[in-house]
């Protein structure tokens, strides 16, 4: 017998999961913080660090995978 749709996408605690932070989105609170305009731009600048820090590691492993099977004959 197939499973429903909904059910084969999302199971119970997953569904649970998805709908609370549905509602955290869907409500809104007021906000009493401040951020200074070169706030954005640390956050921008961590992202964008943290992308090509991911790279450059990603490419060191792969090489290290690489390496390791040996050369191709």
């Amino acid at each position: 017998m197939p499973k429903q749709p909904a059910k084969q996408f999302l199971n119970l605690p997953m569904r649970a999961v998805f709908l609370m932070a549905l509602a955290m989105f869907a409500t809104e609170r007021e906000a009493r913080a401040y951020t200074d305009p070169g706030t954005g731009a640390l956050i921008w600048q961590m992202a964008v660090a943290g992308l090509v820090g991911v790279g450059f590691y990603f490419r060191r492993i792969t090489a290290w995978f690489k390496n390791r099977k040996g050369p191709k004959d």
